[in-house]
């Protein structure tokens, strides 16, 4: 038994022992190298690495580890991981060919990287095995490999740049590790998806058996056992990153750089292959395995592997990487993008404050820890901030692991015996005493600040190399295309993150840069580069720090200036619109507009006007233009933030600044869009369908003034001539001539609407012609109308807003989309159909608020509203949700509200007082409407007309006898209908009437009649608001109100004090009114239960009391409506015997005829 087994074998009785061996055995096979010949060293090394299995326990993992860590500090390990050059590794290639693949670089973990790399092939090897295994196992294997690439770094005998390049050429297979474990990265927002393998992938060594053939067959058997709903990007990754072991099946003869100066080389290597430099190729079969572990890396391990990339990057040869980008696939390319993403996410700048805070948080875990007896063996000096380094970035923002908030630094035994974390430690501790020296350590404050503005440099300074050398791909189509936008992208994410203010002033350096070289992007084609970039800027030039904020201004500037240049000094209406635009949006995001922000405006013009070559052009007076206009936006939001608590007024500023966008659309759908998010967070969704309704109208109107559909319209000419007229086109889906229903305009949606002829009112302006909509914007629009329209219960409107779209798919012979759709009108017209007859569905009621005081409400001051509350809001609600909210303005002492619904004389009331009137009001219809809008919802939509009623008496009570109570019928009629963008909408017309007494009851009594009726027709009876209403007509205890009418109207001596017509209309009313009665009986009879028999027995006298009563007032006989149908019964018999009788004799004549006959 060797060395090796005891080892192996003995490792959990003698842990110690077989610790200090391990450490033995590495150091003597170091100095091996120096008497031995290299290649016979190696195959000790490999023997004893691969001694390890992956089944074995932790333990003999941290030994492996141990191990390598001994003997790859051995000090020529860079020249031990060169390939000799004499040695031939394939042997098959001619002299040029076996040079030209020899300065292609390794991307990655080969079977042929680790036999001309193997001391650093057979280390990366082990660490992408590690980042399989658990956590612990993880943060060593990572440890050795950034503290050996730190000691190369710092090796005065390859300070030399070149040498370097060359070092960090040999880590470059680190990139593909990185790639392989992508997924595990904490960030759902780059790689939101998951895997679901439950295969375990082998950690075999280079000598696994099976040749190259069998282990690609097997790689692609892997990949296609991937659900297939994977994206096809994924399973490209999965292919061609995630592969089994390749290697021959000589064990000897698997390690190439086993080679020593007089060793053959093997004749079972495969052939290189000679690469054209234009040619594309994906990234070789990995070595690692083909399944991957899928918890996530922690916050410390991720760093630690960007650290370690961002190193090669930086310091590896530029043709290596520009080599790399010109052989790479696109998938590739953008993966690379990803990673650069992620490295600006993990080391983005915290601020000193949040870093000293967590240090200080790390102590305290540290100490309580040490209390707990967790940190026993260690000195106290390496134990207070000993968790600093890696626990402190474990439980950022972008990193949720359950796990994070543990301390990785002190999981192993001797995880604190680090000299340099030790040394950190003390200056930390000394820091915190104030005893730290001037030549000392920087504190961990500074070195984070200083980490995250390296790695910004290092990234800036990629990207600067990228677009060099990829400007003609970043050109095509304008700059309209994926590379561009994923550039770019990464570019924006410097601003969209914090840095620190030296690192955001080579940021803004590096944007001029890019916005110079590619400024069709940005003032061409589409306008989301232009909007995004402007947006963040933006966000800038509200920043705290001067020096950024000047810069952000700069760079604001040199922007608008590139797009004046590149319209030929025509204008900047690019720049011009989308700047307005991100304003707009930041007011709700990041509540711009204080005395930073103006700073930046008066600086950009003051950059403007002293502009020598531009003074004599229209740009200044352009720049001027924008920034006023822009500040106009921002009064408008301190407006806004005065009534942030009223949505009411809230919503009408922000619809006065759409309206005034009239001739940019892009700028007027912001601000709808504003609006229906405040409905959205209020719960008002009627009003949110509608503000996207309206924006949907905007598209459709814009569209149809820029000719979009006269292409179509000239294609479909020819196919719609004889038959056209024999076809009843809707005329949503098409017009007469076969085109799209778009190609109305806002008039399509009146269906849905009338308000939308707002968007008809748009302005011809140079502001139309920068705005990129298209029919799939316009179909995207009208898709979230229907999903808000469902919200609202508006089910009706579904399928009028999915019509308009059907025909769009129908163009493009879209099936599946289609099936879709009229599934979703088939939904809604079902729901319609349950909801119309369970009447369950509200939409709200409505109340008309009026406004008082001129020295407090001002522009409102004796307005009238109607405001639209939701569902079942009561009176008392309401008033007392406005109370509270004008008591906030102005005071509680100085507001008051009006209690009744009568006319108000502002003259009257005190100036001192805000006053406020509220009256519940119901829509009103006439006749004719009445007969038109018959369900629940044709009456609460698209209404404009509200009636609210006042009681009153001649002699000016409010209240008084039947023969002399008068009422005050006032019609309002609103500016818009309803529903609206808008919750409340301003009262335009105001009409009442008075009514007389008997007009009064006659109209009591009508509407009694009306509601009977209604109650007895309904398809499912609502049993106990039927028996309310019966209850409330014939019960003697309360038929005061019907009855008192008959007294005072129709009894003789009474009836001549009112005129004919309308004694005889009230009688006519009466009959009616004992008819449906009558009838609500026999309903009610025919559905109650036995116990219910009693009641109704009670009903029917309560009943014929009533008609014998109103009979003596009447002077006429009012029969019982049972005793009518027997009376009527008894005729319809006598007739029947009558006739009987008749046939039976003319029966008998005709029989004696025959017989005589």
């Amino acid at each position: 038994m060797n060395v090796s087994d005891h080892v192996f074998w003995k490792n959990k009785e003698f842990q110690e022992e077989t610790r200090n061996a391990n450490l033995a055995v590495a150091m003597f096979v170091k100095r091996c190298f120096t008497f031995m010949d290299r290649g016979f060293t190696f195959k000790l090394i490999n023997n004893y690495v691969n001694m390890i299995a992956p089944g074995d326990n932790k333990t003999l993992c941290e030994f492996k580890f141990e191990f390598l860590r001994e003997v790859c500090n051995h000090e020529h390990h860079i020249p031990l991981s060169l390939p000799i050059p004499s040695a031939k590794i394939t042997d098959q290639a001619s002299p040029s060919q076996t040079q030209s693949t020899q300065d292609v670089p390794e991307y990655s973990l080969t079977n042929e990287y680790c036999r001309k790399h193997f001391l650093t092939g057979l280390l990366l090897r082990e660490v992408g095995f590690a980042l399989q295994e658990d956590q612990d196992i993880r943060h060593l294997a990572l440890a050795i490999l950034k503290n050996l690439m730190a000691k190369h770094s710092l090796d005065d005998r390859y300070a030399d740049k070149s040498k370097q390049a060359r070092i960090a050429s040999l880590y470059l297979p680190l990139y593909g590790m990185l790639l392989d474990n992508m997924p595990r990265f904490f960030m759902r927002d780059i790689f939101p998806f998951n895997f679901n393998s439950s295969n375990q992938g082998s950690r075999d060594d280079l000598s696994v058996s099976g040749g190259l053939q069998n282990q690609v067959a097997s790689a692609l058997r892997q990949a296609n056992s991937v659900d297939t709903s994977f994206s096809k990007e994924v399973l490209n990754s999965i292919t061609a990153f995630s592969s089994l072991a390749v290697s021959t099946a000589n064990h000897v003869d698997s390690r190439a750089s086993l080679i020593s100066i007089e060793s053959n080389p093997s004749n079972s290597d495969k052939n290189s292959e000679k690469t054209d430099a234009c040619e594309k190729f994906a990234r070789p079969l990995s070595l690692i395995g083909s399944a991957l572990r899928f918890d996530k890396l922690d916050q410390a391990e991720t760093r630690s592997l960007l650290m370690c990339f961002l190193h090669i990057m930086k310091t590896i040869s530029e043709d290596v990487i520009v080599s790399y980008w010109q052989r790479a696939v696109h998938q590739e390319i953008s993966d690379f993008f990803n990673i650069l993403e992620l490295c600006l996410q993990h080391f983005r700048f915290l601020g000193k404050r949040h870093i000293a805070r967590k240090l200080a948080a790390a102590v305290k875990l540290a100490q309580a820890t040490q209390n707990n007896g967790t940190l026993k063996g260690s000195s106290s000096s390496a134990q207070a901030p000993g968790l600093l380094s890696q626990w402190m970035h474990s439980s950022q923002d972008g990193h949720r692991h359950c796990r994070s908030m543990t301390m990785p630094i002190i999981r192993g035994k001797n995880a604190l015996s680090n000299p340099k974390l030790l040394q950190m430690i003390d200056s930390a501790n000394a820091g915190s005493n104030g005893n730290v020296a001037e030549t000392d350590t920087l504190n961990p404050t500074d070195m984070e600040a200083n980490v995250a503005t390296e790695v910004c440099l290092t990234v800036l300074d990629i990207l600067g190399l990228f677009t060099q050398h990829h400007k003609k791909q970043l050109q095509q189509d304008d700059g309209q295309n994926p590379l561009m936008r994923k550039v770019f992208d990464t570019y924006l994410l410097f601003l969209q993150i914090n840095q620190s203010t030296a690192a955001l002033k080579h940021v803004f350096a590096a944007l001029r840069l890019f916005i110079h070289k590619f400024p069709s992007a940005f003032f061409q084609g589409k306008a989301d580069l232009c909007g995004s970039l402007c947006y963040e800027i933006l966000k800038c030039c509200n920043h705290r720090s001067c020096s950024t904020q000047t810069e952000a201004s700069a760079l604001l500037y040199f922007f608008m200036r590139k797009n004046f240049e590149f319209t030929k000094g025509k204008s900047i209406v690019r720049s011009h619109l989308q700047l307005i635009k991100a304003v707009s949006q930041l007011i709700a995001d990041a509540g711009i507009g204080g005395s930073r922000f103006q700073q930046s405006l008066a600086i950009i013009n003051n950059f403007a006007n002293v502009d020598a070559p531009l003074k004599s052009t229209s740009f200044p007076a352009e720049v001027k233009d924008l920034t006023k206009r822009i500040r106009t936006v921002l009064m408008a939001t301190s407006q806004m933030k005065e009534h942030e608590k009223d949505p009411e007024m809230l919503v009408d500023l922000q619809y006065s600044l759409a309206n005034s966008y009239a001739s940019t659309p892009e700028l007027r759908r912001t601000w709808l869009e504003s609006m229906a998010k405040i409905h959205v967070r209020n719960g008002d969704l009627s009003e949110a369908a509608m503000c996207y309704i309206h924006i949907a109208a905007l598209i459709a109107e814009y569209l149809r003034r820029r000719g979009y559909w006269k292409a179509e319209k000239a294609r479909n000419s020819n196919v719609f001539t004889e038959d056209a007229n024999l076809i009843n086109y809707n005329q949503l889906l098409t017009s007469r001539d076969g085109e799209s229903s778009f190609i109305m305009g806002w008039a399509a949606f009146l269906c849905i609407t009338p308000n939308v002829k707002e968007e008809g009112a748009m302005k011809e302006d140079t502001g139309i012609q920068d705005t990129p909509y298209t029919e799939d914007t316009l179909v995207e629009q009208l898709e979230l109308c229907g999903d808000y329209l469902w919200k609202a219960e508006r089910h009706e409107l579904i399928a009028d807003v999915n019509k308009p779209v059907i025909a769009v798919f129908e163009k493009r012979r879209d099936f599946k989309r289609l099936s879709e759709l009229y599934y979703d009108i088939h939904r809604s017209y079902l729901k319609v159909t349950e909801v119309v007859n369970s009447e369950k569905r509200l939409f709200g009621r409505y109340y008309r608020v009026a406004f008082y005081g001129q020295g407090f409400f001002e522009e409102e001051e004796s307005k009238e509203f109607i405001y639209k509350e939701p569902k079942l809001t009561g009176l008392s609600e309401i008033s007392q949700r406005l109370m509270k909210l004008y008591s906030d303005k102005f005071g509680a002492e100085h507001v008051k509200m009006i209690q009744d619904s009568n006319k108000i004389n502002p003259k009257d009331l005190d100036s001192k007082y805000a006053y406020i009137q509220v009256t519940y009001v119901t829509p009103y219809f006439d006749e004719k409407e009445l007969q038109e809008k018959r369900t629940d919802f044709e009456r609460h939509h698209n209404i404009r007309r509200f009636v609210f009623e006042t009681p009153f008496t001649l002699s000016g009570k409010k209240h008084g006898d039947v023969e002399e109570q008068c009422k005050r019928r006032t019609i309002l009629t609103t500016s818009s209908s309803f529903p609206y963008v808008k919750k409340r909408v301003q009262v335009i017309d105001q009409q009442s009437t008075e009514l007389n007494p008997i007009e009064v009851a006659i109209d009591e009594m009508s509407r009694k009649v009306s509601e009977l009726n209604q109650l007895c027709y309904m398809d499912e009876v609502d049993m106990i608001r039927l028996q309310l209403k019966l209850q409330g007509s014939v019960s003697v205890k309360v038929n005061a109100g019907p009855m008192a009418y008959a007294r005072a109207f129709l009894e003789e001596k009474n009836a001549k004090k009112y005129p004919d017509n309308q004694v005889k209309l009230l009688k006519e009313i009466f009959r009616q009114f004992a008819e449906a009665c009558g009838h609500a009986l026999e309903v009610n009879e025919r559905l109650i239960k036995e116990d219910q028999l009693e009641y109704q027995e009670e009903m029917k006298a309560h009943y014929r009391d009533m008609l014998s009563e109103l009979s003596t007032v009447m002077n006429e006989q009012i029969v019982y409506r049972e005793d009518t149908a027997k009376h009527q019964g008894l005729e319809r018999h006598h007739v029947f015997r009558a006739i009987s009788k008749t046939a039976a004799s003319g029966q008998q004549g005709t029989a004696e005829t025959s017989k005589t006959e």
